[in-house]
């Protein structure tokens, strides 16, 4: 009787494949808190392994269960879409088997999902009795003949009781093809639904994920894990899903305003850096490829934007000082308000990233309520730390005296001059005349800053004292933005 690998899954993998899903498996609770729950065992790797490998293919050594499960799955148009967006990326594909582990199980009847279960278990007890056979001949062969024979006879019996099971589990695997074929047609509508539906998320999440600056030359590589982290967000998040879409929208249209200032290509080697060009990669990093006993690892650090490489840089204008946005978090701005100020503020990220300028937020309420999330090198920022900025809100008063003194106070640190204040708010509040004729213009008669203030629904004489230009636009008003990226400096 041939043997019977409950262990091997549906779609055929290599020791490279299963490595990677070991990899992310121990990188991720939601992972694993996806295969604990799994409908069909293996069955999350499946998914991942169809949507990650460059030619998945069905292992006819898998479980019964989940070859017909996954012939479903293979066989939908959408899932050739989703790969567009999941092939040989480990992270992307992992997540795609998140989207569609509930929907597959939903997509499966009760009296389906009733006789797979009758596999499962029928397999699952097959395999035991096949281990304790091979368990008892192994022990067999370091023994002599005469001692051999009752343990041989043991693992005989055991293979004996394992032919009849396996007729039971041929007649358990009909009934659920049986049982798979007479509804394939409400299945296969239902698996469908799933695929498109993950398309549409996975492209959202694409779209959503560069606005917390993953998308390409964005930057420090972006890991694996925080991708998922990210993604986890979004999806458990309303409030930064919807800042998300915003900001996504806006930077596009703030990086098009705002053309990269650098006049002459790359060619000075300034630093050693970690990334994917493979142009640029240190002569150490092709050894690995050039030898088969570390080859995986090269292309896993290639995956990984983890190969070492020269950091080239070309002729740059001068440093700029940094872009500081100051963020009305009074109770009034709950909702579009607050969303339509975080999108500018991560459009102003994104222009601070490009032109490596100092960045910071700075989140005001009441008098009391200040907080400052300042990054010096913002394409060193990690993703989950935009999302925290996102999502912080005070939701208090307003008082525009203490996020000015924050402002100014991160201008006088700065290294370089001619930064801008970026000012938000919706509301009026007094600054008074010994903070702007002090402190306020010392620091800005020497490091020359703008003040460019957004004033929504209020009259702007509260701002006029400090600002050196006003825009009152309508909330979402798209030419407020364009306003504020061509006041920078």
């Amino acid at each position: 009787m041939p043997g019977y690998l409950v262990d091997v899954g549906a779609i055929a993998t290599d020791r490279y494949d299963r490595r990677t899903w070991d990899r992310i498996l121990e990188e991720s609770e939601r992972i694993q808190s996806a295969v604990h729950d799994q409908p069909y065992q293996g069955l999350t790797q499946d998914v991942w392994a169809s949507l990650y490998k460059a030619s998945p293919t069905i292992s006819e050594e898998g479980p019964r269960v989940n070859q017909r499960v996954m012939q479903n799955l293979m066989n939908q148009s959408a899932w050739k879409d989703l790969r567009q967006t999941t092939q040989m990326d480990e992270y992307s594909a992992a997540i795609g088997s998140l989207s569609l582990k509930d929907a597959l199980e939903e997509a499966m009847p009760q009296d389906v999902r009733d006789a797979a279960h009758q596999v499962e278990e029928l397999e699952r007890q097959l395999q035991q009795l096949l281990d304790q056979a091979a368990m008892y001949e192994d022990a067999a062969g370091a023994m002599d003949s005469a001692a051999a024979k009752p343990t041989l006879d043991q693992a005989q019996s055991i293979r004996q009781q394992a032919a009849d099971l396996m007729q039971t589990l041929e007649q358990a695997a009909q009934g659920y093809d049986q049982a798979f074929d007479a509804q394939s047609g409400s299945i296969g509508r239902a698996v469908r639904q799933a695929l498109e539906q993950a398309v549409e998320e996975a492209q959202e999440d694409q779209r959503m994920m560069q606005a917390f600056g993953t998308g390409t030359g964005d930057g420090k590589p972006v890991s694996g894990k925080e991708r998922l982290e990210l993604a986890q967000l979004l999806r458990a998040n309303p409030k930064i899903r919807d800042i998300a879409k915003m900001a996504g929208r806006m930077q596009m249209m703030a990086l098009n305003k705002r053309k990269n200032r650098t006049t002459h290509p790359p060619t000075e080697m300034v630093d050693i850096t970690m990334g994917d060009d493979l142009a640029n990669i240190l002569p150490s990093e092709l050894l690995l490829l050039a030898d088969p006993a570390t080859e995986d690892e090269f292309i896993q650090r290639f995956a990984e934007k983890r190969l070492l490489q020269y950091d080239l840089r070309g002729f740059e204008r001068e440093g700029q000082g940094p872009i500081v946005v100051c963020i009305d978090e009074s109770g009034s701005t709950a909702g579009k308000v607050e969303m339509w100020e975080k999108g500018i503020a991560l459009s102003l990220f994104a222009i601070a990233r490009r032109e490596k300028r100092a960045f910071a937020v700075v989140h005001f309420g009441s008098q009391s309520e200040i907080r400052v999330d300042k990054w010096m090198r913002p394409k060193d920022a990690a993703p989950t730390e935009l999302v925290e900025m996102a999502q912080h809100f005070f939701n208090g008063g307003t008082d525009f005296e203490q996020p000015l003194r924050a402002a100014v106070q991160v201008m006088d640190d700065a290294a370089f001059r001619k930064g801008d204040i970026v000012f938000l708010t919706d509301g009026e509040a007094r600054v008074s005349d010994e903070f702007l004729k002090g402190e306020f213009a010392r620091v800005k008669n020497e490091k020359e800053f703008h003040v460019i203030s957004v004033v929504i629904g209020y009259d702007d004489h509260s701002v006029r004292s400090f600002s050196d230009c006003i825009a009152k636009p309508q909330m979402g008003d798209d030419s407020t933005l364009t306003f504020v990226i061509e006041s920078l400096h």
